[in-house]
């Protein structure tokens, strides 16, 4: 069949003005997907116009899809660039061609009415217009925004009438049709709103309007209007608007830290000597395939690629969204270990989901050619064939239950493995890998606890009900120097230093380096925390107990072991997401599952979100990353509003990524929305009192529009016990809501959770309930042994609250009472 090219965001052509037309698109894609000779099709060509190429065919009787038919080397390939009424739609097809920039080798269609200069001239003339580029494309955005909310609305109807069983059609509500997504019902909202800040955007240095056009062959007046924005919400706009929409996505990644060759390396940019002054028809077909062009076009080669085409019209409802550095990093091939991070919402999960499914279908790719020698898998004396073996895996069992459902539903026939080292895709946490790896071990586990444990012991699979490092601190605490008598430090000390390097004697502990520990210790401080240490050992043993920290350090000591002796690795791709919450034991494992090659650890990671492990760094345990490293920068999920207040609880502290190198924030979304809200009471039931106002306001906002269900909004508190007093409190204020830990959240009630439990998810609407001083939790005090120590702890403090402010899609509140939380200094000044 013809492949078939679709514009992948909304064209500006009829069916903008008539919805209708949408359901007349199926019945055309499927007659031109069957070739020119279909029935009432005719696809014909235009006298007069500036492209050889350029055809008409006929949607409707009113209405003619423009296209372009280029010659794949004998597969016929169809561009659609648009349907208008038939008089407009062959005045159009007159004017445009398909080509390709001379810049960067990416294929475009261009109208030669629109066409304007690249030269001295006219980069002077879009300098002086800059200003009205900048003002038109805010007028621009502010019409899309008030046409998603339409869509948005129209959709929100559409599932409510399939939810109830109803065909019933029901009028638009007064003013739907020009409302834009802004703050409603102000007079509802409690509390003081917060200006967030705007700031000016921040470009590499030396760029200019020429650079861009030279390195990146970015538009002369689009390039102007960039540089000449005051602030990040222009920039946000301009690129909104930008056509094609590549260059207003290279343009934000400038903006947000990436390089000149960053950029052309993610959208898979040429150098300009390297295009043809005059490409031919498979040329502009390879541009067309560039990652660039993709984020402009869809590309229907398959009956599936069409069968879903048809059905959704929208492919935003059946393809997850990649943008092109996305797209790169999930197609690109690593010679090692590759770190992607990113802050909440830019795609770091999306990206790891789509390159699992991508491995999955290149290794089935490479068995279906099975006759070619490189189908073999790679590994020291495990050579096998069959389905990959790939692992995807992340910190909690509920992150890994929501990876596996993405991963269904974006590759619905991929296969699945129920049990480690079997042919498939196994989604777990790395707790529930190590069990079954020892379970495995058996007996064989006994010299490998030798090494590692320094006890030979073969009983290590149940765990310590009670806190082991509290009884060894009872009974050789005073040994310890006042400031090391914690059991936070000794749990900290085993699991950073001693487990991961398989210290098992005094001797071994004087000498071994205890790099980031913040507490200086001399060989007689070294003495008494190691028989500290040696109490807990013999306490485990004696007990037949292990923790979750021993289990992955004996379960990955034992792959290696079986390594030596060419025994196969369990996977041949290990991919983790959320990976800044793994422990040394976690990476130790990591390490061990997968034999070193190329593409064999994939880690997504923000160290803005550590909120379980202690600071660590990936070199330290084996993994090395040397450069295979690449930051998203655009958030997907948080309004631009929300956003920014996330980052005034980050910026009073110091992160670093785990390759120890210094994190920044400066991250962007292109969704805007209403400002946050602070609630300020002076007593928990005034707080309580506020929230309950700020809860029927909210659903009575929601009922008025017809939102979505009640379960979109959360109430997030620091831990359990806040939880229930929070849902108690409601209740007796006439306000419904609904606990959730672990179970899932079920619909038609607000939820309150752990800030814990939310991570993962988000909600259009969000209160952080008793964000106060007094709710830094205790745990704190636990590390006065060590002023880093303690300054680590208030990070992961920071991030758990900048996890939980990031959860609001559209609104975020925040609430205390008494005294607010140091964590909100920046904030609660404003408010």
């Amino acid at each position: 069949m013809p492949t078939i090219v679709w514009p992948s965001n909304k064209p500006k052509d009829a069916t903008r003005k008539d919805p209708s037309l949408r359901s007349k698109i199926g019945p055309f894609l499927t007659k031109l997907s069957a070739g020119t000779t279909s029935a009432g099709l005719h696809v014909e060509p235009i006298r007069e116009s500036v492209d050889r190429r350029v055809r008409t065919a006929r949607v409707t009787d009113f209405y003619r899809a423009v296209l372009f038919e280029l010659d794949g080397d004998g597969q016929l390939v169809y561009v659609i660039h648009g349907i208008w009424p038939h008089d407009e739609a062959i005045e159009i097809a007159r004017s445009v061609t398909v080509g390709i920039n001379p810049y960067n080798g990416i294929a475009q269609v261009f109208d030669v009415r629109d066409a304007t200069g690249q030269d001295a001239h006219a980069v002077d003339k879009a300098r002086r217009d800059a200003r009205r580029r900048l003002d038109a494309a805010r007028r621009e955005a502010e019409e899309i925004a008030r046409e998603a909310a339409r869509l948005e609305a129209g959709n929100a109807e559409a599932r409510r009438r399939v939810e109830a069983g109803s065909a019933i059609s029901l009028p638009p509500r007064p003013g739907a049709e020009s409302r834009a997504p802004a703050p409603r019902a102000e007079a509802a909202r409690p509390g003081v709103v917060v200006t967030t800040r705007d700031d000016r955007p921040v470009w590499p240095d030396g760029l200019t309007v020429e650079s861009l056009r030279d390195e990146l062959g970015i538009d002369v007046r689009l390039a102007a209007a960039a540089l000449a924005a005051t602030c990040e919400s222009e920039l946000l706009d301009l690129a909104a608007t930008a056509s094609p929409s590549w260059q207003g996505e290279a343009l934000l990644a400038l903006a947000t830290g990436t390089s000149i060759e960053g950029v052309r390396e993610d959208f898979e940019l040429l150098h300009p000597q390297e295009v043809k002054a005059e490409p031919t028809d498979a040329e502009v077909i390879s541009g067309l395939r560039r990652r660039a062009s993709r984020a402009d076009f869809t590309w229907l080669e398959t009956d599936e690629d069409l069968r879903r085409a048809i059905e959704g019209l929208t492919f935003a409802q059946w393809q997850l969204f990649l943008h092109p550095q996305q797209r790169h990093l999930v197609e690109r091939h690593s010679n090692g270990p590759m770190r992607i991070s990113g802050g909440a919402g830019t795609g770091k999960t999306v990206v790891t989901v789509h390159r699992t499914a991508a491995l999955a279908r290149r290794m089935t790719e490479m068995e279906q050619g099975s006759a070619r020698s490189h189908t073999a898998r790679r590994g020291r004396g495990g050579q096998r064939t069959g389905t990959a073996r790939i692992l995807l895996t992340t910190y909690t069992r509920n992150l890994a239950d929501d990876l596996s459902r993405q991963l269904a539903q974006l590759a619905p026939g991929i296969a699945f493995a129920e049990k480690v080292d079997e042919p498939g895709v196994l989604v777990s946490g790395l707790d529930r890998v190590a069990r079954a790896i020892l379970q495995r071990a058996g007996e064989s586990i006994a010299p490998v606890a030798e090494r590692v444990l320094g006890r030979r012991r073969t009983r290590i699979l149940a765990y310590a009900k009670n806190d082991l490092w509290g009884d060894v601190l009872a009974l050789t605490g005073e040994g310890l120097p006042a400031n090391l008598q914690s059991a936070d430090f000794l749990a900290s000390e085993y699991e950073l230093v001693v487990l991961p390097q398989h210290v098992t004697t005094l001797q071994q502990y004087l000498r071994v380096r205890r790099p980031g520990r913040g507490v200086a210790l001399d060989r007689r401080k070294r003495a008494e925390v190691w028989a500290a240490m040696e109490r807990y050992r013999d306490r485990s043993a004696e007990l037949d107990v292990t923790s979750f920290a021993e289990q992955l350090a004996l379960a990955a000591a034992w792959l290696d072991a079986e390594a030596k002796q060419d025994r196969a690795r369990p996977f041949d791709h290990v991919l983790v997401d959320e990976a800044q919450d793994l422990t040394p034991a976690h990476l130790l494992l990591l390490r061990a599952l997968v034999e070193p090659g190329p593409d064999d650890l994939f880690l997504a990671e923000d160290s803005h979100q550590r909120i379980y492990g202690k600071k660590i760094t990936l070199s330290h345990y084996g993994i090395n990353i040397r450069g295979r490293s690449r930051r998203l920068t655009r958030n997907y999920r948080t309004t631009r509003q929300n956003l920014r207040a996330a980052f005034e609880i980050l910026d009073a502290g110091s992160y670093e990524d785990m390759e120890g190198r210094a994190e920044e924030h400066r991250y962007i979304s292109p969704r805007s929305g209403p400002e946050p809200v602070l609630l300020h009471a002076g007593s928990r039931a005034e707080e309580l009192d506020l929230a309950a106002q700020l809860l029927r306001g909210w659903l009575s906002e929601d009922s008025e529009q017809r939102e979505a269900g009640a379960e979109t909004i959360a109430v997030l508190v620091r831990d359990r016990y806040r939880r229930d007093a929070v849902v108690t409190g409601l209740a007796e204020r006439g306000i419904d809501v609904r606990p959730v830990d672990r179970e899932a959240m079920g619909r038609g009630r607000p939820v309150v959770m752990t800030m814990h439990r939310a991570k993962g998810l988000e909600f259009r609407k969000v209160l952080l309930f008793d964000v106060s001083e007094a709710s830094i939790p205790r745990a704190l005090r636990d590390q006065q042994y060590s002023d880093a120590d303690y300054a680590d702890a208030l990070l992961r403090e920071r991030s758990l609250l900048y996890v939980a402010a990031t959860r609001a899609r559209d609104q975020l509140a925040i609430s205390w009472s008494g005294q607010a939380s140091p964590l909100l200094e920046g904030l609660a000044r404003k408010g």
